[in-house]
């Protein structure tokens, strides 16, 4: 086992333990995170076949990447169980290790269980995900007719109020585009509204600049945009990290409109999976997704 801060290791080249990760457990994503949002100290830990990324501070230990920033934890390599095992031995401590999907904390709990430690996993957050099938015609067959009427009659209306639907995708998003969405996520209410901190606007600029990150502007014919989205595509899914809409045309449904727009784009990309990431509010189920448990893993 190596423990060490050398961001250029080859260990970052495996395969995460969970699968449909998106970028959350990679190099490009923890290191933004590390350098604007996250806690503690990076501290690297692998061996032959398996790679951690943690973070570090007194006695506290955690996965790198704050929880309220990385929605997927995830250690990396086939070699997991006996590099926990061997760290929990020579490293002690509180661990809290947070937002891993099934796989990854039940192969983090086995290397605990090989230390000596009892470690159950704990639910304490759901992603919501939808699988995405062939065509938007069946997606909406999906929904239900109910459902399915809904989200007609509001882009409907929001064509009526704002005009046809123009939704632009910005895969290296300029400053005027990046303004846009930030304009448009602080104009939320509440805590999403004062989301966007200056550290936090800093890791969303870094992020834009590297591959496969994107934001989404949602327009009407003329004017600013009304709707916008921050988000990651990979070969399997997009991933919608953040958002936020004009309020002043909130009668227009601008949220739902964009989101509809977006997994329409999606199905027509072959893609296979549209995941809405931590957060189980309604309208995510009224939309088709379904709950994906996160687990906690605590010892010490």
């Amino acid at each position: 086992m190596r423990s060490h801060q050398d961001w250029s290791s080859p260990g970052w080249s495996l395969a995460p333990v969970a699968p449909v990760t998106g970028p959350f457990p990679h190099r490009p994503f923890l290191k933004a995170a590390a350098e604007t949002v996250s806690r503690g100290e990076p501290l690297f830990v692998e061996n032959e076949e398996g790679f951690l990324a943690l973070a570090r501070w007194d006695d506290q230990v955690e996965m790198l990447g704050a929880p309220d920033f990385t929605d997927y934890h995830s250690p990396l390599g086939p070699g997991v169980i006996d590099l926990v095992s061997e760290l929990r031995l020579s490293l002690g401590g509180r661990w809290r290790l947070d937002s891993l999907p099934a796989e990854a904390a039940a192969v983090i709990c086995k290397g605990l269980d090989a230390a000596g430690e009892g470690a159950e996993p704990v639910q304490h957050e759901l992603a919501m995900v939808l699988e995405l099938p062939r065509s938007f015609d069946d997606y909406l067959e999906r929904l239900g007719k109910k459902e399915r009427h809904e989200l007609r009659r509001k882009v409907r209306r929001f064509e009526l109020a704002v005009g046809e639907v123009r939704l632009e995708s910005h895969s290296t998003p300029n400053e005027q585009v990046l303004t846009e969405f930030v304009r448009l996520h602080r104009l939320s209410a509440g805590a999403k509204g004062g989301f966007l901190t200056p550290a936090v606007e800093t890791l969303f600029r870094s992020l834009s600049e590297q591959p496969g990150w994107q934001v989404e502007l949602l327009r009407g014919p003329d004017g600013p945009a009304v709707a916008a989205a921050f988000a990651y595509q990979d070969g399997m899914g997009y991933y919608l990290y953040n958002s936020g809409y004009d309020p002043t045309v909130a009668q227009a449904s601008p949220g739902l409109v964009l989101l509809a727009s977006l997994i329409e784009r999606s199905i027509e990309n072959s893609l296979q999976y549209f995941d809405f990431l931590k957060g189980d509010e309604d309208y995510k189920a009224r939309l088709g997704a379904r709950p994906r448990p996160l687990y906690s893993v605590e010892v010490g």
